[in-house]
């Protein structure tokens, strides 16, 4: 095996450009780098195990007979398996500048949402079991998400709520406040009509709609890429009153016991805020155990009596608003720190 490092482009895809390139029994590998502001994809890794390549990538894989003419590699995920020979075949990762496809959509005159996109990817869900304050129902386990989505940038506060439903159930009010006193079933009954508008003006995404996260949705896009109990990199330093919560989220030490408008605290990695605190959020799953494996586009437990709301508020502890904590609670239950962000994701 040999490393060939290269320091100028060879083959320009999208906005991406080759960076080093690795030869191993015939097979040539091509690991593409990124130059998007979101997200770190795409990237291209492998290994050899016996007489097999296994290429684990994000993105989409192309392969290639003479690194000119390339072709995506059909109904494959990573990681990647294939038999080595002595035929000499390319691989790369390809993407896209994701930084562009952020959107906003217009509700009414003077009211917008805006929504992040979120490339596919893998993860570790749930929590390592020293992390501070970690409960039973985090075990680590690899996810899988093969399909892109958008997100909301932000909670829904109260004036896209308005623009939607017939009347604004919230305790705290403010048309930038995010929405509260909102149950799970107020939750999807505006993302349906959201999606009914969104139709007939001739905007929605063939095959996608306006929905609640998946949980695993809810903290891949939380985590942005962190593996640390908050989205900013840091652990707790102590399970209540935590001043590394101060930079991402309002929560019982510092919201006074009520909501503040939405994006006033540091975002995420890749744009989103108040992903810690402020108001819990609903998720689309039923609240059950996480599997003991790797799983791919998971959506929870098929049954229950709860519906899962994640993030934490501003009447919680910080370890109640760590990117891996989870929660809960019956969705005709409408309390007064529960609100929800939506995803436009593809139909499931």
């Amino acid at each position: 095996m040999c490393y060939l490092p290269f320091q100028e482009p060879i083959e320009r895809m999208g906005v991406f450009y080759m960076n080093n390139l690795k030869l191993t029994a015939g097979l040539l590998v091509l690991a593409l780098t990124g130059m998007t502001a979101q997200a770190e994809a795409p990237s291209l890794s492998y290994e050899v195990t016996g007489n097999n390549l296994i290429l684990t990538y994000t993105g989409t894989l192309l392969q290639s007979a003479d690194a000119v003419n390339w072709t995506e590699v059909q109904s494959t995920s990573s990681p990647y398996k294939i038999a080595l020979s002595d035929k000499k075949l390319f691989f790369c990762a390809k993407g896209e500048d994701t930084h562009n496809k952020d959107i906003t959509i217009p509700l009414t005159g003077n009211v917008n949402l805006d929504l992040i996109w979120i490339e596919p990817g893998t993860f570790t869900m749930g929590s390592p079991e020293d992390e501070m304050g970690r409960f039973d129902d985090e075990a680590q386990h690899e996810v899988t998400l093969t399909k892109g989505y958008w997100l909301g940038k932000y909670e829904i506060t109260q004036a896209q709520y308005r623009a939607i439903m017939p009347s604004n159930p919230s305790e705290f009010t403010g048309a930038d406040l995010p929405a509260d006193t909102i149950s799970w079933y107020g939750a999807m009954e505006f993302c349906k009509k959201l999606t009914e508008i969104e139709k007939a003006a001739g905007r929605l995404p063939e095959g996608y709609e306006y929905a609640l996260p998946t949980e695993a949705q809810w903290e891949y896009a939380c985590r942005a890429g962190t593996t640390t109990a908050l989205n900013s990199g840091k652990n707790l330093s102590d399970k209540e009153q935590c001043p590394e919560m101060d930079e991402v989220g309002w929560y019982y030490y510092n919201s006074n016991y009520k909501t503040y408008l939405v994006g006033q605290k540091q975002p995420n990695a890749w744009g989103l805020y108040d992903m810690h605190g402020n108001v819990w959020e609903w998720c689309l799953d039923w609240y059950g155990d996480y599997p003991s494996s790797a799983v791919t586009d998971p959506k929870g437990a098929s049954s229950g009596s709860s519906r899962v709301v994640r993030g934490g508020s501003c009447y919680s502890y910080a370890y109640y608003c760590r990117s891996a904590n989870r929660s809960g609670t019956r969705p005709d239950n409408g309390y007064i720190d529960c609100g929800f962000r939506v995803t436009l994701s593809p139909v499931q």
